[in-house]
Protein backbone atom coordinates (compact mmCIF):
# COMPACT_ATOMS: atom_id res chain seq x y z
CA UNK A 1 0.00 0.00 0.00
CA UNK A 2 1.73 3.38 -1.05
CA UNK A 3 0.86 6.52 1.30
CA UNK A 4 1.44 10.26 1.03
CA UNK A 5 0.47 13.75 3.19
CA UNK A 6 -2.97 14.95 2.99
CA UNK A 7 -2.94 17.95 0.06
CA UNK A 8 -3.13 20.85 2.75
CA UNK A 9 -2.85 20.87 6.86
CA UNK A 10 -2.93 24.09 8.77
CA UNK A 11 -1.93 23.58 12.87
CA UNK A 12 -3.64 25.73 15.52
CA UNK A 13 -2.12 26.30 18.89
CA UNK A 14 -5.03 25.52 21.19
CA UNK A 15 -5.21 27.26 24.17
CA UNK A 16 -9.03 26.99 25.05
CA UNK A 17 -10.21 25.11 28.11
CA UNK A 18 -11.64 21.83 27.36
CA UNK A 19 -14.40 20.05 29.07
CA UNK A 20 -12.91 17.01 31.35
CA UNK A 21 -14.93 14.40 33.10
CA UNK A 22 -11.70 12.46 34.55
CA UNK A 23 -11.15 16.33 36.14
CA UNK A 24 -14.52 16.04 37.92
CA UNK A 25 -13.60 12.48 38.93
CA UNK A 26 -10.73 13.33 40.49
CA UNK A 27 -12.41 17.28 42.13
CA UNK A 28 -11.70 19.66 39.81
CA UNK A 29 -13.35 21.83 37.76
CA UNK A 30 -14.27 20.08 34.94
CA UNK A 31 -12.19 22.02 32.19
CA UNK A 32 -8.83 20.80 30.77
CA UNK A 33 -6.30 23.51 30.04
CA UNK A 34 -3.44 21.97 28.29
CA UNK A 35 -2.54 23.22 25.50
CA UNK A 36 -2.66 21.27 22.36
CA UNK A 37 -1.72 21.45 18.62
CA UNK A 38 -4.57 21.06 16.32
CA UNK A 39 -4.05 19.87 12.90
CA UNK A 40 -6.93 21.32 10.06
CA UNK A 41 -7.36 19.59 7.20
CA UNK A 42 -9.83 20.72 4.46
CA UNK A 43 -10.75 16.89 3.89
CA UNK A 44 -11.60 16.30 7.46
CA UNK A 45 -15.02 17.35 9.01
CA UNK A 46 -13.26 18.58 12.38
CA UNK A 47 -9.79 19.01 13.25
CA UNK A 48 -7.56 16.17 15.25
CA UNK A 49 -5.65 16.64 18.44
CA UNK A 50 -1.37 16.32 17.33
CA UNK A 51 1.73 15.45 19.30
CA UNK A 52 4.77 17.28 17.99
CA UNK A 53 6.55 14.04 17.05
CA UNK A 54 3.54 13.29 14.67
CA UNK A 55 4.16 17.08 13.09
CA UNK A 56 7.56 16.01 13.06
CA UNK A 57 6.78 12.79 10.63
CA UNK A 58 4.02 14.58 9.06
CA UNK A 59 6.57 17.05 8.08
CA UNK A 60 9.13 14.25 6.43
CA UNK A 61 6.03 12.36 4.46
CA UNK A 62 6.04 14.03 0.34
CA UNK A 63 2.82 15.80 -0.05
CA UNK A 64 2.39 15.02 -3.46
CA UNK A 65 4.86 11.81 -4.49
CA UNK A 66 3.65 8.37 -3.21
CA UNK A 67 5.33 6.01 -0.77
CA UNK A 68 5.33 2.43 0.43
CA UNK A 69 3.89 1.99 3.35
CA UNK A 70 6.43 -0.34 4.47
CA UNK A 71 9.40 2.44 3.40
CA UNK A 72 7.80 4.87 5.78
CA UNK A 73 7.18 2.50 9.05
CA UNK A 74 10.61 1.59 8.92
CA UNK A 75 11.45 5.32 8.75
CA UNK A 76 9.11 6.74 11.14
CA UNK A 77 7.55 3.36 13.13
CA UNK A 78 4.36 1.10 12.49
CA UNK A 79 2.52 2.62 15.23
CA UNK A 80 3.38 6.09 13.98
CA UNK A 81 2.28 5.95 10.34
CA UNK A 82 -0.94 3.48 11.84
CA UNK A 83 -1.81 6.59 14.18
CA UNK A 84 -1.56 9.17 11.31
CA UNK A 85 -3.37 6.72 9.09
CA UNK A 86 -6.22 6.61 11.58
CA UNK A 87 -6.42 10.82 11.95
CA UNK A 88 -6.74 10.84 8.15
CA UNK A 89 -3.13 13.11 8.09
CA UNK A 90 -1.83 10.31 5.81
CA UNK A 91 -3.88 9.18 2.98
CA UNK A 92 -3.70 5.71 1.30
CA UNK A 93 -3.96 5.07 -2.45
CA UNK A 94 -6.55 2.47 -1.86
CA UNK A 95 -9.01 0.76 0.63
CA UNK A 96 -12.49 1.65 1.51
CA UNK A 97 -12.00 2.66 4.72
CA UNK A 98 -10.26 5.81 3.26
CA UNK A 99 -12.32 6.39 0.38
CA UNK A 100 -14.07 9.56 1.30
CA UNK A 101 -10.81 11.27 2.93
CA UNK A 102 -9.10 9.72 -0.04
CA UNK A 103 -12.16 11.50 -2.62
CA UNK A 104 -11.58 14.96 -0.38
CA UNK A 105 -8.11 15.23 -0.30
CA UNK A 106 -8.29 14.68 -4.29
CA UNK A 107 -10.85 17.44 -4.76
CA UNK A 108 -8.42 19.71 -2.93
CA UNK A 109 -5.62 19.14 -5.21
CA UNK A 110 -8.27 19.74 -8.31
CA UNK A 111 -9.59 22.65 -7.60
CA UNK A 112 -7.36 25.64 -7.55
CA UNK A 113 -8.61 26.63 -4.30
CA UNK A 114 -6.21 29.74 -2.56
CA UNK A 115 -5.71 27.31 0.88
CA UNK A 116 -7.35 29.78 3.51
CA UNK A 117 -10.19 30.03 1.73
CA UNK A 118 -10.37 26.05 1.39
CA UNK A 119 -9.46 25.91 4.92
CA UNK A 120 -12.51 28.64 6.05
CA UNK A 121 -15.11 26.85 4.37
CA UNK A 122 -14.00 23.11 4.91
CA UNK A 123 -14.41 24.11 8.18
CA UNK A 124 -17.22 27.00 8.57
CA UNK A 125 -19.83 24.84 7.37
CA UNK A 126 -22.86 23.97 10.37
CA UNK A 127 -23.85 20.38 11.13
CA UNK A 128 -26.30 19.44 13.41
CA UNK A 129 -27.25 22.81 14.76
CA UNK A 130 -30.99 23.68 15.35
CA UNK A 131 -31.97 27.14 16.32
CA UNK A 132 -35.33 26.56 17.63
CA UNK A 133 -34.19 23.68 19.64
CA UNK A 134 -31.36 25.69 21.34
CA UNK A 135 -33.93 28.30 22.04
CA UNK A 136 -36.19 26.50 23.61
CA UNK A 137 -33.47 25.70 25.77
CA UNK A 138 -33.15 29.08 26.74
CA UNK A 139 -29.67 29.24 24.99
CA UNK A 140 -30.65 32.21 22.46
CA UNK A 141 -29.89 35.52 24.01
CA UNK A 142 -32.42 38.31 23.46
CA UNK A 143 -31.77 41.62 22.02
CA UNK A 144 -31.99 43.08 26.05
CA UNK A 145 -29.64 40.17 26.70
CA UNK A 146 -26.83 41.04 24.68
CA UNK A 147 -26.84 44.59 25.42
CA UNK A 148 -26.60 43.50 29.44
CA UNK A 149 -24.00 41.21 28.50
CA UNK A 150 -21.51 42.75 26.15
CA UNK A 151 -23.23 46.70 26.28
CA UNK A 152 -24.84 48.60 23.84
CA UNK A 153 -23.79 48.07 20.05
CA UNK A 154 -21.81 50.44 18.06
CA UNK A 155 -23.75 53.72 16.81
CA UNK A 156 -25.06 53.23 13.36
CA UNK A 157 -24.62 56.80 12.73
CA UNK A 158 -21.16 56.60 11.80
CA UNK A 159 -18.81 59.14 11.74
CA UNK A 160 -15.08 59.55 10.65
CA UNK A 161 -14.31 63.14 10.77
CA UNK A 162 -16.77 64.00 13.70
CA UNK A 163 -15.48 67.83 13.65
CA UNK A 164 -15.81 68.23 9.91
CA UNK A 165 -18.86 69.75 8.18
CA UNK A 166 -20.74 68.22 6.54
CA UNK A 167 -21.99 68.30 3.06
CA UNK A 168 -25.97 67.79 2.59
CA UNK A 169 -26.97 66.26 -0.99
CA UNK A 170 -30.10 67.21 -2.69
CA UNK A 171 -33.17 65.52 -2.75
CA UNK A 172 -33.33 62.11 -4.64
CA UNK A 173 -35.50 61.91 -7.67
CA UNK A 174 -38.44 59.72 -6.70
CA UNK A 175 -40.18 57.12 -8.69
CA UNK A 176 -42.14 53.90 -8.92
CA UNK A 177 -38.50 52.15 -7.75
CA UNK A 178 -37.91 53.87 -4.42
CA UNK A 179 -41.74 52.38 -3.61
CA UNK A 180 -40.34 49.38 -4.38
CA UNK A 181 -37.57 49.43 -2.15
CA UNK A 182 -39.79 50.60 0.62
CA UNK A 183 -41.77 48.00 0.63
CA UNK A 184 -39.00 45.25 0.33
CA UNK A 185 -38.76 43.39 3.65
CA UNK A 186 -37.89 40.13 4.95
CA UNK A 187 -40.69 37.77 5.75
CA UNK A 188 -40.85 35.31 8.69
CA UNK A 189 -44.50 34.73 8.38
CA UNK A 190 -45.52 32.51 5.45
CA UNK A 191 -49.24 31.28 5.06
CA UNK A 192 -49.03 27.45 5.89
CA UNK A 193 -52.12 26.41 3.73
CA UNK A 194 -51.40 28.87 0.32
CA UNK A 195 -50.41 27.00 -2.57
CA UNK A 196 -47.62 29.58 -4.71
CA UNK A 197 -48.93 29.67 -7.90
CA UNK A 198 -46.44 27.95 -11.33
CA UNK A 199 -46.75 31.91 -13.16
CA UNK A 200 -45.19 33.28 -10.02
CA UNK A 201 -43.13 30.87 -9.33
CA UNK A 202 -41.67 30.30 -12.67
CA UNK A 203 -41.27 34.17 -13.19
CA UNK A 204 -39.27 34.17 -9.92
CA UNK A 205 -37.05 31.42 -11.40
CA UNK A 206 -36.42 32.89 -14.68
CA UNK A 207 -35.85 36.93 -13.76
CA UNK A 208 -33.37 35.54 -10.67
CA UNK A 209 -31.41 32.72 -12.22
CA UNK A 210 -32.50 32.07 -15.32
CA UNK A 211 -29.42 32.54 -18.07
CA UNK A 212 -30.62 35.62 -20.64
CA UNK A 213 -27.74 35.36 -22.76
CA UNK A 214 -24.27 34.07 -23.29
CA UNK A 215 -21.06 34.74 -25.25
CA UNK A 216 -17.88 32.99 -26.30
CA UNK A 217 -14.82 34.53 -25.00
CA UNK A 218 -12.69 31.44 -26.63
CA UNK A 219 -13.63 27.99 -27.35
CA UNK A 220 -14.19 26.61 -24.35
CA UNK A 221 -14.85 29.93 -22.92
CA UNK A 222 -18.40 31.00 -22.27
CA UNK A 223 -19.89 34.32 -20.31
CA UNK A 224 -23.21 33.97 -19.48
CA UNK A 225 -25.65 37.01 -18.71
CA UNK A 226 -28.10 37.17 -16.19
CA UNK A 227 -30.08 39.68 -14.43
CA UNK A 228 -27.50 40.36 -11.60
CA UNK A 229 -23.20 40.87 -11.66
CA UNK A 230 -21.09 37.62 -11.11
CA UNK A 231 -17.37 37.46 -11.20
CA UNK A 232 -16.01 36.98 -14.79
CA UNK A 233 -19.44 36.31 -16.13
CA UNK A 234 -19.02 32.96 -14.80
CA UNK A 235 -21.89 32.63 -13.00
CA UNK A 236 -21.17 29.89 -11.30
CA UNK A 237 -24.06 29.90 -8.29
CA UNK A 238 -26.48 27.08 -8.72
CA UNK A 239 -29.86 26.85 -7.83
CA UNK A 240 -31.50 24.15 -5.84
CA UNK A 241 -35.37 23.95 -5.55
CA UNK A 242 -37.20 22.62 -2.20
CA UNK A 243 -40.44 23.00 -3.47
CA UNK A 244 -42.81 22.18 -0.57
CA UNK A 245 -46.03 23.80 -2.24
CA UNK A 246 -46.24 24.96 -5.63
CA UNK A 247 -48.98 24.66 -8.18
CA UNK A 248 -48.17 21.51 -10.66
CA UNK A 249 -44.80 20.72 -9.13
CA UNK A 250 -45.18 17.81 -6.50
CA UNK A 251 -42.96 18.16 -3.11
CA UNK A 252 -39.51 17.35 -4.01
CA UNK A 253 -36.13 18.59 -4.64
CA UNK A 254 -35.16 19.79 -8.32
CA UNK A 255 -31.98 21.57 -9.60
CA UNK A 256 -33.42 24.96 -12.10
CA UNK A 257 -31.58 24.59 -15.58
CA UNK A 258 -30.80 27.95 -16.34
CA UNK A 259 -30.03 27.59 -19.72
CA UNK A 260 -33.49 26.16 -20.54
CA UNK A 261 -36.20 27.43 -17.91
CA UNK A 262 -36.78 24.18 -16.17
CA UNK A 263 -36.26 22.22 -13.28
CA UNK A 264 -33.99 18.80 -13.46
CA UNK A 265 -35.98 16.38 -10.64
CA UNK A 266 -33.57 14.91 -8.40
CA UNK A 267 -35.27 13.97 -5.82
CA UNK A 268 -39.11 12.99 -5.15
CA UNK A 269 -40.27 13.56 -1.28
CA UNK A 270 -43.17 13.43 0.64
CA UNK A 271 -44.81 16.59 2.46
CA UNK A 272 -43.84 15.82 5.42
CA UNK A 273 -40.28 14.92 4.04
CA UNK A 274 -40.18 18.37 2.19
CA UNK A 275 -41.19 20.00 5.23
CA UNK A 276 -38.79 17.99 7.53
CA UNK A 277 -35.68 18.92 5.14
CA UNK A 278 -36.96 22.44 5.25
CA UNK A 279 -36.35 22.85 8.73
CA UNK A 280 -33.24 21.36 8.72
CA UNK A 281 -32.03 23.29 6.18
CA UNK A 282 -32.85 26.70 8.03
CA UNK A 283 -30.76 25.10 10.69
CA UNK A 284 -34.15 24.88 13.14
CA UNK A 285 -35.75 28.70 12.03
CA UNK A 286 -38.83 27.03 12.40
CA UNK A 287 -40.27 30.95 11.02
CA UNK A 288 -39.18 29.71 7.74
CA UNK A 289 -40.68 26.46 7.87
CA UNK A 290 -43.60 27.17 5.85
CA UNK A 291 -41.78 29.07 2.74
CA UNK A 292 -43.27 27.01 -0.15
CA UNK A 293 -40.07 27.25 -1.71
CA UNK A 294 -36.68 27.03 -1.10
CA UNK A 295 -33.47 27.67 -3.08
CA UNK A 296 -30.43 26.88 -1.77
CA UNK A 297 -27.81 28.53 -3.88
CA UNK A 298 -24.64 26.63 -3.84
CA UNK A 299 -21.26 27.72 -5.32
CA UNK A 300 -19.12 25.75 -8.29
CA UNK A 301 -15.83 25.91 -7.16
CA UNK A 302 -14.60 23.99 -10.16
CA UNK A 303 -15.91 26.64 -12.70
CA UNK A 304 -15.18 29.80 -10.54
CA UNK A 305 -11.31 29.09 -9.64
CA UNK A 306 -11.00 27.83 -13.60
CA UNK A 307 -10.32 31.37 -14.02
CA UNK A 308 -9.53 32.80 -10.49
CA UNK A 309 -6.36 30.05 -9.69
CA UNK A 310 -5.92 29.99 -6.38
CA UNK A 311 -6.88 33.75 -6.06
CA UNK A 312 -7.06 35.55 -2.82
CA UNK A 313 -10.41 36.84 -3.77
CA UNK A 314 -12.13 34.83 -5.31
CA UNK A 315 -14.14 32.82 -2.51
CA UNK A 316 -15.17 36.12 -1.72
CA UNK A 317 -16.37 37.16 -4.99
CA UNK A 318 -19.09 33.77 -4.97
CA UNK A 319 -20.37 35.54 -1.72
CA UNK A 320 -21.01 39.00 -3.89
CA UNK A 321 -22.60 36.86 -6.22
CA UNK A 322 -24.98 35.67 -4.47
CA UNK A 323 -25.84 38.66 -2.43
CA UNK A 324 -26.58 40.01 -5.86
CA UNK A 325 -28.76 37.75 -6.89
CA UNK A 326 -30.41 37.97 -3.06
CA UNK A 327 -31.51 41.39 -3.57
CA UNK A 328 -32.80 40.47 -7.45
CA UNK A 329 -34.97 37.91 -5.66
CA UNK A 330 -36.13 40.31 -2.78
CA UNK A 331 -37.09 43.09 -5.61
CA UNK A 332 -38.71 40.51 -7.45
CA UNK A 333 -40.53 39.02 -5.28
CA UNK A 334 -41.84 42.40 -3.87
CA UNK A 335 -42.99 43.59 -7.19
CA UNK A 336 -44.97 39.78 -7.45
CA UNK A 337 -46.60 40.31 -3.80
CA UNK A 338 -44.89 37.71 -2.24
CA UNK A 339 -42.94 37.18 0.91
CA UNK A 340 -39.48 36.37 0.61
CA UNK A 341 -35.99 35.76 2.72
CA UNK A 342 -32.65 35.16 2.74
CA UNK A 343 -30.29 33.04 5.05
CA UNK A 344 -26.99 31.82 5.55
CA UNK A 345 -27.65 30.46 8.65
CA UNK A 346 -28.15 27.20 7.21
CA UNK A 347 -27.48 23.48 7.84
CA UNK A 348 -24.42 23.28 5.41
CA UNK A 349 -24.29 19.14 6.05
CA UNK A 350 -28.05 18.55 5.64
CA UNK A 351 -28.05 20.52 2.33
CA UNK A 352 -24.89 18.75 0.88
CA UNK A 353 -26.11 15.28 1.80
CA UNK A 354 -29.68 16.17 0.76
CA UNK A 355 -27.98 17.16 -2.84
CA UNK A 356 -25.27 15.13 -3.17
CA UNK A 357 -23.10 17.82 -3.62
CA UNK A 358 -19.58 16.84 -4.35
CA UNK A 359 -17.64 18.17 -1.08
CA UNK A 360 -15.32 20.70 -2.32
CA UNK A 361 -16.01 20.91 -5.82
CA UNK A 362 -19.83 22.11 -5.21
CA UNK A 363 -20.62 23.68 -1.74
CA UNK A 364 -23.57 25.63 -0.42
CA UNK A 365 -23.55 29.53 0.54
CA UNK A 366 -27.10 30.82 1.02
CA UNK A 367 -30.60 29.95 0.91
CA UNK A 368 -33.58 31.95 -0.17
CA UNK A 369 -37.19 31.31 0.32
CA UNK A 370 -40.19 32.84 -1.26
CA UNK A 371 -44.50 32.79 -1.02
CA UNK A 372 -47.54 34.25 0.15
CA UNK A 373 -47.10 35.99 3.54
CA UNK A 374 -49.30 35.37 6.66
CA UNK A 375 -52.17 37.39 7.54
CA UNK A 376 -50.68 36.96 11.08
CA UNK A 377 -47.24 38.08 12.49
CA UNK A 378 -45.82 35.66 15.24
CA UNK A 379 -42.62 36.13 14.62
CA UNK A 380 -41.30 39.96 14.55
CA UNK A 381 -40.90 41.38 11.02
CA UNK A 382 -39.36 45.05 10.17
CA UNK A 383 -42.87 46.76 9.03
CA UNK A 384 -42.96 49.50 11.81
CA UNK A 385 -39.98 51.87 11.46
CA UNK A 386 -38.82 54.86 12.56
CA UNK A 387 -38.40 57.11 9.65
CA UNK A 388 -34.88 58.12 8.90
CA UNK A 389 -35.66 62.10 7.52
CA UNK A 390 -32.35 64.27 7.53
CA UNK A 391 -32.67 67.36 8.77
CA UNK A 392 -32.23 69.59 5.38
CA UNK A 393 -34.98 67.43 3.45
CA UNK A 394 -37.60 67.60 5.82
CA UNK A 395 -40.86 69.44 4.35
CA UNK A 396 -40.64 73.01 5.44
Amino acid sequence: MRLRRCHQLMVELDQEPRFSFASLLEGGDGLEAQVRWLARAPHLLAPEAVTLEQLAVLQRVSRDDWAERGELEALHGAAAIEALLALGLLIAEEGDDQAPWRARDQASRDIAWWPLALAAHAHGGWGDVDIQARNERGLMLSSEQIVEAFGAAPEPAYRRAPDAATLPLAAPVRSDFDALLAARRTCRNFDGDAVLGQAPFATMMRRVWGAVGTRELAPGAVAVKKSSPAGGGLHAVEAYVLVQRVEGIAPGIYHYLAMEHALEPLRALTADEAADLAHRFVAGQNWFNNVPAMVVMTARFDRLFWKYRRHTKAWRVVHLDVGHLSQTMYLSATELGLGCFVTAAISDRAVEEALALPALREGPIALVGFGVRSGEITTMELDALVPVQPAHLAAP
